[in-house]
């Protein structure tokens, strides 16, 4: 069985060639190639299609099944508690807030609200605004935004790969990890972009710096895969002036390699374990567990708390299946 971690990093650190073989045909098991649309009511998962999970683990709920080649890559929520995730092909969708506690829906009950040339990380501000990372080919790589009230355009030009995206709202300012360097960068709405955290740490052999959340003025930002073959979640105290203070290593182990998407809940962060096709929760302590390993969960590449008192309690997953799409979705766990 060949290892989806280097698939990946092999695949998307290419850029837009990359992203096209990503989104390629899919297929039923015997390899008959199935057609990439919108989908019809009788093609939506029922609550029979959910799994039943083993004792310990969340049950795991399929909110917006994406059979065929768009692949989603990440969520976000805007300020209004609309769900937003990014097609790899380049688009940002919207699933409406009053929908986001549904299940059994499809790519036809989202509305697309941008178009770019690729789309990997989702961000929004306060004011509406949503950033997304664009890990193209050329000097279209970087961080685009898509104003409430215009198309998306190119914000700032990032070599590399840029990857996720977390809004600093008290400095009007992203971070932005970019993969194939290791390096964390800040980019102002104004496009101005510095290195806030080059650290030896976030950068490995193939895909390093990747997912980014924060807590109580730490940013943890997780290494997919190090030389020695394990995941890591780095700590970053945010000094009064914005700027990163000493990392320390949060946690480091073969239970989070493949860490890609992460978010953080009273000192626990939850990881979307991408090559091991599972969520894992891990404590300052320490201690790995595991959210759910659901046969559904095909290359997981972002988790997401809900943003309203209805969906505040809910983990949000992204399900990549970047080598199955047809297996492509967002679930909704409670862990």
């Amino acid at each position: 069985m060949s290892d989806p971690t280097a698939t990946r990093r092999t695949a998307l650190a290419t850029g837009a060639a990359a992203l096209a073989a990503l989104a390629g045909c899919s297929g039923t098991d015997d390899g008959t190639p199935t057609t990439t649309d919108a989908g019809t009511a009788a093609d939506r998962p029922t609550t029979a299609d959910e799994g039943t999970p083993d004792d310990g683990e969340a049950a795991l709920e399929t909110v917006v099944s994406i059979p065929g080649d768009p692949v989603p890559e990440n969520l976000a929520f805007t300020p209004d508690g609309d769900l937003l995730f990014g097609i790899t092909a380049g688009e940002v969708r919207r699933l409406a807030a009053d929908r986001v506690t549904e299940t059994g829906l499809f790519l036809s009950d989202t509305e697309q609200v941008a178009t770019l040339p690729q789309a990997i990380g989702v961000e929004t501000a306060p004011d509406g605004t949503i950033y997304v990372a664009v890990p193209a080919d050329g000097e279209q790589s970087g961080v685009w935004e898509v104003p409430p009230d215009g198309p998306a355009r190119q914000l700032v030009e990032i070599p590399g790969f840029p990857n996720d995206l977390l809004f600093d709202a008290s400095r009007d300012r992203l971070l932005v990890t970019e993969s194939s360097g290791g390096t964390v960068y800040t980019v102002t709405t104004d496009g101005t972009r510095a290195t806030w955290l080059d650290d030896d740490r976030l950068d490995a052999e193939g895909f390093g710096a990747n997912g980014l959340t924060r807590d109580d003025g730490t940013v943890y930002v997780a290494v997919s895969s190090t030389a020695d073959r394990t995941g890591r979640l780095l700590s970053v105290p945010v000094a009064s002036d914005g700027t990163a203070e000493a990392a320390t290593t949060f946690h480091e182990g073969d239970g989070i390699v493949g860490a890609d998407g992460i978010a953080v809940r009273d000192g626990t962060v939850y990881v979307a374990a991408n090559s091991q096709n599972r969520i894992v929760s891990v404590t300052p302590d320490g201690a790995v567990a595991t959210v759910s390993d659901d046969d559904r969960l095909a290359f997981p590449s972002d988790v997401l708390f809900g943003a309203t008192d209805a969906t505040r309690d809910s983990l949000f997953v992204c399900n990549f299946a970047n080598s199955t799409p047809a297996e492509a979705a967002l679930f909704r766990t409670q862990p």
